[in-house]
């Protein structure tokens, strides 16, 4: 059973229903009663009922190598949880869009939980009000059909977010495995091949009584599940062709999807909403005319984008969901 986190809980039967029906999302839980939260290595461990939550918001540690081919999916997403009662729990999760899927189940389901925090908030509403300073008073007529014609495929994509959401999910996998060095990739094969020389060495030991062969086993087996679990080796679910693949099918699919609706303003490989919304800022801004030109500027703007680059928190929210569309595809 989960752990209380919070100060009021639930009776053990209540708890085990709602855990039991809560819908999964990573390591995550979203019950009618609590949310449940995952330690370093155990998924929905502690559980807090929703009445006590003063604030949710994601929060990132990016690695140095900011937004280049390296680094951009070097990041560390965590979901922060503030009490009521000044308490805070950070919790890590491995894969960054299942942050923002949770946030996006809790703004839903409980739109009186903040889902920023406060520094945040009032960054975006400066971002937002310098974005719209920058923007044309009076747009062309032209202008003003291309910003019609992308909200309303805008709105077409929102209206099916699993497509887009698995196109973000399965270019940031292959992407992440096409970022991995040289050295790293040969240190996790080494890393590898030794837990397979420790275990094949320590099993046959172990079988006949010798001491040194359970060690050998726990720490073959230990390594095993670290080099696994690191993603540094091309091998199994993290094999390059199955990453293209997996990367294919979900561009066929949305692909299926926007070919619904009559000349939509991007290729399949781009169908998404936040595409379409930097496309209609580059109109409002006056720097394109066309959905095409507006296209190929948002191309441009995210190639400039680099480690020297200091962007805002929701600047780097939108970068962090769609370059990897753009990287993968090299821009084509």
């Amino acid at each position: 059973m989960p752990v209380l986190f919070g100060n009021q809980s639930l009776p053990q039967d209540t708890l085990k229903a709602d855990k039991k029906s809560c819908e999964k999302i990573g390591p995550l839980g979203m019950g009618k009663r609590a949310l449940y939260l995952n330690s370093f290595y155990l998924s929905r461990r502690y559980y807090v009922i929703w009445p006590e939550i003063r604030r949710v918001y994601k929060l990132v540690a990016m690695s140095k190598g900011g937004f280049t081919g390296i680094g951009v999916f070097g990041s560390m997403s965590y979901l922060v949880v503030e009490l009521r009662d000044g308490r805070t729990k950070r919790c890590q999760i491995k894969y960054e869009n299942q942050v923002d899927e949770a946030l996006a189940w809790i703004a839903k389901h409980h739109p009186e939980i903040p889902t920023q925090s406060e520094a945040a908030r009032k960054r975006l509403q400066e971002a937002e009000a310098a974005e719209k300073a920058r923007y044309k008073k009076n747009l062309t007529p032209e202008e003003k059909n291309t910003v019609r014609m992308l909200e309303d495929a805008e709105r077409y994509l929102e209206a099916s977010p699993a497509t887009y959401a698995n196109l973000t999910f399965r270019a940031g996998r292959l992407r992440s495995q096409q970022s991995v060095g040289t050295g790293r990739r040969t240190a996790g094969i080494l890393l590898l091949a030794g837990s397979i020389l420790l275990l094949a060495t320590g099993i046959p030991l172990t079988m006949s009584k010798n001491p040194y062969g359970l060690y050998m086993v726990l720490g073959g087996g230990a390594f095993l599940v670290y080099s696994m679990a690191s993603n540094l080796v091309p091998i199994g679910k993290n094999s390059f062709k199955r990453l293209r693949a997996e990367w294919e099918e979900a561009v066929a699919s949305s692909e299926e999807y926007i070919s619904r609706k009559d000349s939509f303003p991007v290729p399949a490989r781009y169908a998404h909403p936040i595409v379409l919304k930097r496309m209609i800022r580059v109109i409002r801004e006056g720097r394109a005319q066309t959905a095409k030109e507006a296209l190929e500027v948002v191309k441009t703007d995210l190639k400039a984008l680099n480690k020297s680059v200091k962007v805002s928190q929701a600047e780097y929210d939108e970068v962090i969901a769609i370059k990897a569309l753009f990287l993968v595809s090299d821009y084509q």
